[in-house]
């Protein structure tokens, strides 16, 4: 229910209520992954650097595929080479 309550904020570009509705999804669920995800990519688009870098981390942790694991390092990587 919160990640496509989510989902339909992001197309609306309501960031901020994309952001609860995906962080709510994450509570509900910690192993999650589309959810951590979406969380990442709604701060990212709020400009929230070190929300959105945890919310990689995290999803990081919960990831076994390692194609994933090595994208999601990309991302982290780039939040490093921002600072």
């Amino acid at each position: 229910m919160y990640v496509d309550q989510g989902r339909a904020a992001l197309q609306q570009e309501k960031f901020d209520a994309a952001a609860d509705h995906f962080r709510l999804a994450v509570e509900a669920d910690p192993l999650f992954e589309e959810a951590h995800r979406f969380l990442a990519e709604a701060y990212e688009k709020l400009g929230y650097a070190h929300r959105a870098r945890k919310a990689w981390e995290g999803l990081l942790r919960i990831t076994k595929d390692p194609q994933k694991q090595e994208e999601i390092r990309e991302k982290i990587t780039g939040f490093s080479a921002q600072r």
